[in-house]
């Protein structure tokens, strides 16, 4: 008997699966929040390729010193350049870090909007279990592709 209730109980269960790596990349949303990550992107490269210059020429304003060059100067020069050097990683660092902040802002309203509309649907459709594509772990496959559902409740 416990063997029928269990048969029963899983048939009862509606499952359906979505991608949605692929859903993402058609809200609008998703474009926007890209091209700005794209153009901080750029910002923060182009200050990182003015700082490497800057670094450059005084590395060989360093070189071409005469042998004469007294040595609290050239030891001047070197601490000069490795604390050029050491500034340009750090901030390289924290760029890093800025954009992976940027990033996370940007996208979490996205994919916050992108999870209530398969909730939504998931609710309204009475799926039990909606499994993700994206994330390469699909667990049953004869389940509804929801994709086309989650579109019109975005209104995609």
């Amino acid at each position: 008997m416990l063997c029928a209730f269990a048969a029963v109980s899983v048939n009862a269960q509606k499952l359906g699966h979505i991608h949605s790596d692929s859903l993402l990349q058609i809200m609008p949303e998703y474009a926007e929040a890209q091209l700005k990550l794209e153009e901080r992107t750029k910002q923060y490269q182009a200050e990182i390729a003015a700082q490497e210059q800057q670094l450059q020429e005084k590395y060989a304003a360093y070189q071409s010193l005469d042998p004469n060059t007294p040595p609290a100067i050239i030891q001047s020069r070197e601490a000069e350049l490795n604390q050029m050097q050491q500034g340009l990683q750090e901030f390289a660092l924290y760029v890093q870090n800025e954009l992976e902040k940027d990033q996370s802002n940007l996208m979490k309203p996205i994919y916050d909007k992108a999870k209530e509309a398969i909730e939504k649907v998931s609710k309204d459709n009475g799926y039990t279990y909606i499994f993700d594509a994206s994330t390469g772990i699909l667990l049953f496959e004869n389940g509804d592709d929801i994709m086309g559902l989650v579109k019109t409740e975005l209104g995609l």
